[in-house]
């Protein structure tokens, strides 16, 4: 079964073998060298033996000396057990052994020997084991015997050289262990003080947590490694507390919006039944009741839609179509032209755009912002519906605008008009007909097109809301039935 390692384990463990792999190949290239310089001093001084041994041989008188003191020669040249030499006659001569300094009776190879007149060379040295796992290195080379010719067989057996290698490769191995376990506890202690920066974020998540969300990472004391991870953290942690106030802001307007209704129908509905009443209160009962019910179907719609459309649960069923932005802006201008005029107010378009997008969603997007707009403008003022072409990071945008003239809002305020259930007023006694919904589902319907909407004051007594969607072909995804569009929920603009 294999176990789990943690980070600093296994760079531990990696900082080990790279040390010991290291430490090896180091040792491995040092060994070579000193077995080739080793080598190298042999060969020379078996070159220095042999020209030792040819200028004894090439004395006068030396050709007896062999004869009758063989044994001074052996003594002479020899210098220790591991130097071996034989002395054959020239072919010539018989070819026989004239001397023999061979203890072991190894035999010496016989190749062909450096001529009298040529200098031997390391490139004229054969090496080879024995029998018995020695290294040894041999030399033939002709000489002179008084008139005669010799042929001089030199070797030289090297026991040492094996037991000082077999130690050095001993040694070799132990440093290369030896320094692998030292450039592990070297690697562990420093790969424990690198990730204290971890250990730190470790502790300063551990104590974030719902009732502590304003808690943010300490980014000055990290590296510039981990700096970039600590912010996109603190970034994170600010959008999920946002979220989180949200969300409780959102649950409490839900409460209030629900409560409301419910405490109509619960009072309407106590009051009548307090007392016998005739069929026609009972009917107008039951018809302001109806009213809040559809008001409260139309809050659940609104909220289902919503919820839906942040989980892109949408997003695949929309059937978009090529639309005109003039042509669904003077549609909407004609849908809305009565309760214009009721409110003294004027609607004029301007301006067009290709469209693709899914209509009915586009159009419920549209009524609530011109609803909104004839909910807040100025009396005796004009509402322009706008439309254009933009290019955005090389692509055309369609930019559809509803303007209208009203009282200045605060930055404050702008900011939060997206918002659920958002409303200027704390008292929250607003319009009739109203949920707070609309600009949030406006909002929805862009994202669920790949578009923005946004709202901006041109100037001082001017709010412009801005929709831009993307002019782009079907995605793959793109078909299926388009969602019913439900009634236009009205948007809510603070005062």
């Amino acid at each position: 079964m294999r176990l789990p390692l943690s980070l600093g384990w296994r760079l531990g463990l990696s900082g080990a073998l790279v040390a010991a792999l290291a430490s090896a190949l180091l040792g491995a290239y040092l060994y070579g060298s000193f077995e080739q310089q080793l080598l190298r001093r042999d060969d020379v001084q078996l070159l220095g033996k042999l020209r030792q041994l040819r200028q004894l041989l090439g004395r006068s008188g030396t050709p007896e000396l062999l004869r009758e003191q063989a044994d001074y020669v052996r003594d002479t040249m020899s210098g220790e057990s591991n130097a071996l030499i034989e002395i054959h006659a020239a072919p010539a001569q018989g070819g026989g052994l004239l001397l023999n300094i061979n203890p072991q009776r190894l035999p010496l190879p016989g190749e062909r020997p450096v001529d009298l007149v040529q200098e031997a060379g390391l490139q004229d040295i054969r090496h080879w084991t024995t029998p018995d796992g020695v290294p040894a290195a041999a030399l033939n080379a002709w000489a002179r015997l008084g008139p005669d010719r010799v042929e001089i067989r030199l070797a030289r057996l090297y026991p040492e050289r094996r037991a000082l290698l077999a130690d050095y490769r001993l040694r070799i191995v132990a440093a290369s262990l030896a320094a692998g376990g030292l450039a592990a506890v070297l690697v562990l202690t420093v790969i424990w003080q690198g990730l204290a920066p971890l250990r730190r974020v470790r502790a300063q998540t551990a104590a974030i947590g719902p009732q502590s969300l304003g808690l943010r990472l300490h980014a000055a004391d990290m590296p510039d490694e981990l700096r970039p991870l600590v912010e996109g953290v603190n970034t994170m942690l600010a959008r999920l507390e946002q979220g989180y106030a949200q969300l409780n802001q959102f649950a409490a307007d839900l409460a209030h919006e629900l409560r409301t209704p419910l405490a109509t129908l619960t009072g309407q509905s106590q009051v009548m039944l307090s007392r016998p009443r005739t069929e026609a209160e009972y009917a107008g009962l039951l018809e302001l009741q109806l009213q809040e019910l559809e008001r409260m179907g139309r809050l659940v719609d609104s909220l289902l839609f919503l919820a839906r459309s942040e989980h892109q649960a949408l997003a695949g069923a929309l059937r978009r179509q090529p639309l005109s932005a003039a042509e669904e802006l003077a549609r909407q201008a004609d849908y809305f032209s009565d309760l214009a005029d009721e409110r003294g107010l004027r609607l004029q378009c301007r301006g067009d755009a290709p469209l693709w997008a899914e209509p009915l969603m586009l159009r419920r997007a549209l009524a609530n912002l011109i609803s909104n707009a004839l909910r807040h403008a100025r009396p005796g003022s004009v509402i322009e519906l706008a439309a254009r072409t933009e290019q955005s990071g090389g692509a055309a945008v369609a930019v559809l605008e509803v303007i209208n003239e009203g009282e200045p809002l605060p930055p404050e305020v702008m900011s939060r008009l997206f918002d659920r259930f958002y409303r200027a007023d704390p008292s929250r006694q607003g319009d009739a007909g109203g949920s707070g919904l609309g600009l949030a589902i406006v909002r929805a319907i862009l994202a669920l097109h790949g578009g923005s909407a946004e709202v901006r004051q041109p100037s001082a007594g001017q709010i412009a809301f801005v929709l831009r969607i993307p002019v782009a072909a079907a995605a793959p995804g793109d078909g299926g039935p388009p969602p019913s569009a439900g009634p236009a929920d009205v948007g809510r603009h603070p005062e």
